[in-house]
């Protein structure tokens, strides 16, 4: 399935070729590489993720607790609070392997993905031939009034604008649509890993809301999670950062124990986060080292 697609230069509307996208404004080119539009300058990249985590992370994210956890959150909070989910479209940004992308779909939504790494997008066409996926930058994206849902996951935090990529989601979003996304909380708990996961910030609820609000979005929900584990997860961040210094440098994501998946607790800790997304569906939990929110652009949806 063929959508019409933006050059994100001009956002001229792209002519397009056999193995290209063509800009007849400013003359771009944007080739198809795998059968994929790839939008992406190189440079764009640096810094941003370590791409040699990929092979590492399809493996983990199937079994570790925070990411089976998450994708079930994420699946219940688009179910209580997106109108008409099963006739909207949704597109996941920074989409990773693809395993919330793939979740999503298995649960009949209609969801498309991108992503900076033709990596990722490699893992993500593993899993799935089912649906359009697109090598995009969140700063500038071929998109216009075009989806109902835009998901971020684990995203924002790698940007160094992020208020810039919040108002492309909003012109990427057709109006009254809904932007759904986590980041992790807290500078406080600020680590070795997010230097080894190219983070460059941890968020709080009231720094969140003003960007959104910046940008135009209105806040509907915002709740943080990973509040039963936030004692234990907490001492273990601060006691470690007492005991290291900034000469160490940066490790492998694979050496850190908050990505290893541990038998017996693996599974109480996913219990805990369904117990989480539960109560999420009566209250926001009041901290947490995840944020989620749920947030729209103003305009009425269309039918």
């Amino acid at each position: 399935m063929y959508r019409i697609l933006r050059c994100p230069e001009c956002k001229n509307i792209l002519e397009r070729k056999t193995s290209k996208y063509y800009c007849s404004s400013c003359a771009r080119i944007y080739p198809v590489i795998d059968g994929i539009p790839s939008f992406v300058d190189d440079s764009a990249m640096i810094n941003s993720f370590d791409s040699s985590a990929f092979a590492f992370l399809f493996e983990m994210e199937k079994r570790h607790f925070y990411y089976i956890g998450r994708r079930e959150i994420i699946l219940d909070v688009l179910r209580r609070n997106v109108k008409n989910l099963t006739n909207s479209r949704m597109l996941e940004i920074g989409c990773g392997n693809g395993s919330i992308m793939t979740y999503l779909m298995n649960n009949d939504i209609k969801i498309e993905g991108g992503d900076i790494f033709m990596e990722a997008l490699g893992y993500c066409r593993q899993q799935t031939t089912k649906t359009n996926l697109y090598r995009l930058d969140i700063l500038s994206l071929p998109f216009d009034n075009d989806f109902d849902i835009i998901g971020a996951f684990d995203v924002l935090e790698h940007i160094d604008n992020d208020q810039k990529a919040i108002t492309e989601i909003k012109n990427a979003l057709r109006p009254g649509g809904y932007l759904v996304l986590t980041v992790p909380a807290y500078q406080f708990l600020w680590s070795n890993f997010d230097e080894s996961a190219h983070h460059k910030r941890r968020y709080t609820r009231n720094e969140l809301i003003t960007k959104l609000e910046t940008s135009g979005f209105n806040v509907r929900k915002i709740s943080y999670y990973m509040f039963f584990l936030f004692p234990l997860l907490a001492t273990i961040r601060l006691i470690g950062k007492s005991r290291t210094t900034n000469s160490e440098g940066k490790k492998a994501l694979d050496t850190y124990l908050e990505v290893r998946t541990i038998p017996i607790l693996n599974d109480v800790f996913l219990m805990l986060l369904r117990l989480e997304k539960w109560l999420m569906k009566f209250i926001n939990l009041p901290f947490g080292t995840t944020l989620l929110v749920v947030a729209q652009k103003p305009g009425e949806i269309e039918k």
